[in-house]
């Protein structure tokens, strides 16, 4: 299955599933622990959850958030939600408070499936959404008295019924997901995905990593992020297996790629940097791993993992709203610090503040424009003036800087905005200073990205206090662990007595950024603290 050469109107979640259970219902879909899900049996399943669904009232068009971690039940939700024409709204399972709020809100969600650990925090914030009318609690209760909110049991949403596929009226153009992605000078913003924008991503994902069909893809990613939904429909699209583990574990990886013949998987953020960390062994090169789909591309380290563990690493730039517009394939040649040449889907041009294009080898924002129809994110979900803003001049500006050479390779530099990228999360350098700023010792709070030894970036705060007021790094750590998603946490904190500043008195956080933390800057990982399966604690502790 390739872009160039199927039908727009195959690109629907629930068709491509429908298709493999026709033509080989018995082949295995995926693995989960010690089960096996053929083609057909997880279609089964699917269609018996999309027509409780439609039982319960939720139908085309009904925007259903979605608060869980990755499991099986998650999985025939997103499927089943699919078949029906609802849109999936995926929440950070480590979302709380007003960042949980905001999504809701935004969102306009009228139907919430919340895992029943998380059932607390949803509750609280309630209240605030209006429009929430019913929610799905698997293995949990809704606390509480919430008005004119239904609480029922996911199991509602297991029970029998008919398992045949469903005929329903859908259109490749229509909405069936909105992805929240880190906002800049304001709130994170909801990326409108329509059906073909997230079948052809995971198309995509399989055309550059040439999977075929005795591939095996490990997806430990979860399914609250666009990866490890375009995972399962690479898995689909080519034809090959899945297994899927609810997260990764370093100390297990290489013995769980060789129990299920893993060939592909994707290494965000420092898992490269962690697999090398391990003491080198006879049996490094002795896996069946064939591919490894890294972003970002670890230049440095490169030659190393390719050499290591015999495999080869392909990378991409991309985001959740511009798609896979460059790459480096299995197929290209190796170009050092590069994300790759132009895809054959999209336009790529480097531009200056004015959108004209710059000349090989000048600095300036990456921009992109589909070259057919619904093939990049297709505007925020109720945010008119940010539509506008990013996809103005008929380009979508996705806010990063970098530079093509002569041959056409491109090379990302750093990115035009303030957003943060720690570990494969995108975060909000607004949303941080919001949070940080809510503790009442604080007046002012600069967020930036500084380095991290692992790649990618750690969360890095200046904070100017309120006069009068006091309070230490590890109180401010405290505030934050408790308000904010355990990845936003700021490794760095700073107590300063002023910002940088350009003359109209903002922030000049390139300033910041080249100058680096001071003498004064706290680590809490050089100060006994420890970030542990997204809890902060004290490292002897």
């Amino acid at each position: 299955m390739r872009v160039s050469d199927t039908a727009p109107s195959q690109f629907l979640l629930g068709a491509l599933l429908e298709k493999r259970a026709g033509e080989a219902p018995d082949d295995v879909f995926f693995t989960w622990g010690d089960d096996a899900f053929t083609h057909a049996r997880f279609n089964a399943s699917v269609n018996r959850m999309a027509r409780n669904l439609l039982q319960a009232g939720i139908g085309k068009g009904c925007g259903v958030a979605v608060l869980m971690e990755t499991s099986l039940e998650y999985l025939q939700l997103w499927f089943a939600l699919a078949k029906i024409g609802a849109i999936e709204v995926p929440i950070n399972s480590a979302y709380r408070g007003d960042l949980l709020a905001h999504v809701l809100i935004t969102s306009e969600a009228s139907v919430c499936v919340v895992d029943g650990k998380f059932a607390a925090e949803l509750a609280q914030v309630l209240p605030q959404t209006g429009k929430v009318e019913t929610v799905f609690v698997l293995d949990g209760a809704l606390p509480g008295s919430h008005g004119d909110v239904t609480a029922r049991d996911f199991a509602d949403l297991l029970a029998a019924n008919d398992e045949t596929d469903i005929e329903a009226d859908l259109h490749y153009s229509e909405t069936g997901g909105i992805i929240f992605t880190s906002g800049t000078t304001g709130p994170s913003k909801g990326v409108l995905l329509s059906h073909r924008y997230l079948v052809a991503y995971g198309v995509m994902y399989a055309q550059i990593n040439g999977l075929k069909r005795d591939d095996v893809i490990f997806n430990y990613m979860p399914f609250f992020h666009l990866a490890a939904k375009f995972l399962t429909i690479a898995t689909l699209a080519s034809g090959c297996r899945m297994h899927l583990e609810k997260k990764l574990s370093i100390s297990n990886f290489w013995d769980t790629v060789r129990q299920y013949g893993i060939t592909n998987f994707v290494a965000v953020g420092g898992v490269c940097n962690m697999l090398l960390s391990s003491p080198p062994s006879p049996d490094d090169r002795n896996t069946p791993i064939r591919t490894i789909y890294a972003v970002p591309d670890p230049a440095d380290i490169h030659r190393e993992i390719e050499e290591r563990f015999d495999c080869s690493l392909t990378t991409v730039f991309g985001s959740t709203e511009v798609g896979l517009p460059l790459f480096r394939g299995v197929d290209d040649s190796y170009q050092s610090g590069s994300c790759g040449r132009e895809s054959p889907y999209y336009d790529v041009r480097i531009f200056d503040e004015n959108d004209t294009p710059l000349p090989a080898g000048e600095v300036g924002e990456i921009v992109v424009r589909p070259k057919q129809a619904f093939l990049t994110g297709s505007g925020y979900v109720n945010m008119p003036d940010k539509t506008v803003e990013a996809w103005r001049n008929l380009w979508m500006h996705s806010g990063d800087r970098g530079y093509v050479d002569e041959d056409g390779w491109f090379y990302f530099v750093d990115r035009a905005t303030d957003s943060i990228r720690r570990r494969g999360e995108n975060i909000s350098s607004y949303e941080v200073e919001q949070l940080v700023a809510k503790h009442a010792a604080v007046a002012e709070v600069a967020a930036v990205a500084t380095p991290s030894e692992v790649g990618e970036d750690e969360v890095w705060v200046q904070v100017i206090l309120r006069s009068g007021h006091a309070v230490t790094h590890e109180e401010l750590l405290a505030h934050c662990e408790q308000v904010m998603p355990y990845f936003m946490i700021p490794r760095v904190i700073e107590i300063v007595d002023d910002f940088p500043r350009t003359p109209t008195a903002k922030v000049a956080k390139y300033k910041l950024r080249d100058a680096g933390p001071g003498a004064g800057a706290w680590d809490y990982q050089d100060n006994g603290w420890k970030l542990s399966g997204g809890v902060l604690k004290k490292a002897d502790g």
